[in-house]
């Protein structure tokens, strides 16, 4: 296990230089999104597949996306009601920003530095029932307040768009060749095992890229709302799940630093494609990022919930 502190600052001075080559202009946010892309299709499956068909896979292990998916919901129903009174546009952020968790860009990075590849198990199950959440839940939600033409068949769209995804699709290919013990040759392994390592760089380097906060100050106090309910939720039903699950101590610890995540990244993609408030998205997912990176350092390094 590597020194929290190290693991924070070494990050913490990536983001900065993702930011800084933005802010002097050597990068655009144009160009995050197609190192976005880059990312979701080469060196995030890659990572997901080989943590896969290293790991013990165990039953308890079930019950990670199981209560990430019901979590999700649970704040995704009270956003729905307790934001009943905001206009549509605004309303619907806020719901869809109250539920689910960015994981692959902000959470993975830190938790393989810190906890191994235990840790990178639950992490990755744990974001199987996230990605229903932001998919399924969010996406549905955000369709329901758009103020654009609704989409038909909505459901299998949104289906088509999940299994879509190539690190759903090396996960579920990881499980099976570690259920089935099947054989990969060397070196395939190893060219697998290389572009994953290079999915920690270009995750920090996009959240500096990423990062950026525009917003009017009527706003903030929507943002403190939608926040103060993920985090205050986030720790209740952490801390109820950390005395009362059977499992050991480093399924929980990881379960309750997965409930205090930033805000999913889907929310800003809903948002610009449902004709949402696109700003307040993005101050969601931007102000959530420096909460959560905070949180996490505090938790790990002075509670000692780095035990896996």
């Amino acid at each position: 296990m590597t020194d929290p502190n190290i693991v924070f600052g070494s990050a913490l001075c990536i983001i900065f230089i993702g930011y800084a080559l933005k802010s002097a202009g050597f990068i655009q946010e144009h160009d995050g999104k197609s190192l976005s892309k880059f990312l979701m299709h080469t060196t995030f499956p890659a990572l997901v597949f080989s943590t896969m068909i290293r790991v013990n896979i165990t039953w308890d292990l079930i019950y990670l996306p199981l209560i990430a998916m019901l979590f999700g919901m649970f704040l995704s129903f009270l956003a729905f009601h307790l934001f009943k009174q905001t206009e549509p546009e605004n309303r619907g952020v806020m719901t869809i920003g109250s539920a689910g968790f960015n994981l692959g860009i902000f959470a993975y990075p830190l938790i393989e530095g810190i906890f191994g590849i235990q840790g990178l198990t639950y992490a990755i199950m744990f974001d199987l029932g996230n990605s229903v959440v932001n998919f399924f839940v969010n996406y549905g939600m955000g369709n329901y307040f758009s103020r654009g033409p609704k989409k038909d068949n909505i459901a299998a769209h949104i289906f088509k768009r999940i299994i879509s995804l190539p690190p759903l699709q090396a996960m579920v290919i990881g499980v099976l060749v570690n259920v089935l013990q099947l054989k990969f040759p060397v070196f395939a392994l190893d060219i697998i095992s290389t572009i994953a390592a290079g999915n920690k760089p270009i995750v920090l380097l996009l959240m500096g890229i990423y990062f950026s906060i525009r917003l009017s100050k009527k706003s903030y106090l929507r943002v403190f709302q939608v926040l103060s309910l993920r985090y205050a939720m986030g720790f209740l039903i952490g801390g109820i799940c950390f005395y009362v699950l059977p499992f050991e101590l480093g399924f929980r610890n990881l379960l309750m630093l997965c409930l205090i995540l930033p805000v999913g990244m889907t929310v800003i993609t809903y948002s610009d494609e449902l004709n949402l408030n696109t700003p307040l998205a993005a101050s969601l997912v931007n102000i959530s990022l420096v909460i959560s990176f905070v949180i996490m350092w505090i938790m790990v390094s002075v509670f000692h919930m780095s035990a896996i």
